[in-house]
């Protein structure tokens, strides 16, 4: 990550005029359909070979979750505060959003993995919980946004006092960290969790964090950018300071993602992300970020990685995996919206 191009961006960012509701809902929902572009991005990074289009995306994929975290964590916040008796029935109407696609997609991979040959045995679904293994591929983010909505459930179900609520939120989500080092779960399963907590802050100190930029906002994102660049090389920090325990890289990797995080929110404040192609990609980030990954396995059977290759496969992953998630969240609806008849 080079300092000279993270300080022009800043530059250049300095320079925008502040948008009116940076984190209002439909800018969030146009950055979650950006997000979800670069996440099939970062993915296309393993398969993409040629040239280096996409080797930039290659670390991004953890950057890219922290802020769909973040942006979980305030919007939980906003509604629990704007919505009288959010939580009744949480569990239920919440999750149910999440689990429907979730299920159906599943489903649909279960299906692919047994007609390629994979036993589908008890150890397989068992794995699921003991090694970190999906049934989706790269699915590991659709777990533990579940588990952060029970984490949020429980919190402020019990703690009416929002600042304790935060607290034990913290703390479970902390205590996940813990268990999933000691389970030996890869690192990408818990480098970027802190950053729900971020939202769930940010949410709670909104009208005076927004006080804080409108006075100071050069100089933020000045020490923001400067840090961002330091906490990108934490690896090698810690390697100099002979912390090389699982530990210290999951909390120095989770600084290193609030630290991007608060990057990409000041950038976030200049830019509106509602425009009409984002929103529909916004619509179904959650679908594109389940399903690209088999897209990506059928066709890389029949692509052999050279130039013309990879722009070919490149260009049908994205619109067949864009297509199958409209597909896919378009059936939902419409059988949803039967259900409740």
């Amino acid at each position: 990550m080079d300092i000279f191009v993270l300080f022009l961006i800043s530059l250049i960012v300095y320079l925008l005029p502040v948008t009116d509701d940076y984190l209002g809902v439909q800018s969030t929902n146009g950055l979650k359909g950006f997000l979800a572009l670069g996440i099939v991005f970062h993915h296309l990074s393993q398969w993409v070979t040629t040239g280096e289009e996409f080797s930039n995306f290659g670390y991004m994929g953890t950057y890219i979750v922290s802020v769909f975290f973040f942006l979980s964590g305030y919007g939980l916040y906003v509604q629990n505060e704007r919505k009288e008796n959010y939580l009744d029935n949480f569990l239920v109407k919440r999750l149910s959003r999440i689990l429907a696609p979730f299920i159906v997609i599943s489903s649909i991979y279960l299906i692919y993995r047994s007609i390629n040959g994979q036993a589908l045995t008890t150890s397989f679904f068992m794995n699921l919980f003991k090694k970190g293994s999906t049934i989706i591929y790269n699915g590991w983010f659709v777990d533990i946004i579940i588990l952060m909505y029970v984490f949020f459930y429980i919190s402020f179900k019990i703690f009416s006092n929002r600042t304790v609520a935060i607290l034990v939120n913290t703390l479970l989500i902390g205590g996940y960290i813990i268990l999933a080092i000691k389970l030996g779960y890869s690192f990408w399963w818990y480098n970027s969790s802190l950053p729900f907590i971020l939202g769930l802050l940010w949410a709670k100190h909104k009208k005076y964090i927004d006080e804080i930029l409108n006075k100071y906002y050069f100089i933020i994102l000045v020490c923001i950018t400067s840090l961002l660049f330091i906490s990108h090389q934490y690896s090698f920090v810690l390697k100099k300071l002979h912390l090389v325990d699982s530990y210290s890289y999951g909390f120095a990797a989770n600084l290193d993602n609030i630290i991007f995080t608060l990057f990409s929110i000041l950038i976030v404040r200049k830019i509106d992300f509602s425009n009409k192609y984002l929103l529909f990609l916004g619509k179904i980030s959650f679908e594109l970020y389940m399903i690209h990954g088999l897209v990506m396995s059928i066709f890389g059977k029949y692509f052999v990685t050279s130039r013309l290759n990879d722009v070919i496969f490149t260009i049908l992953v994205l619109i067949v995996s864009i297509s199958l998630a409209w597909l896919i969240n378009l059936i939902i609806k419409k059988i949803s919206i039967k259900t409740t008849y």
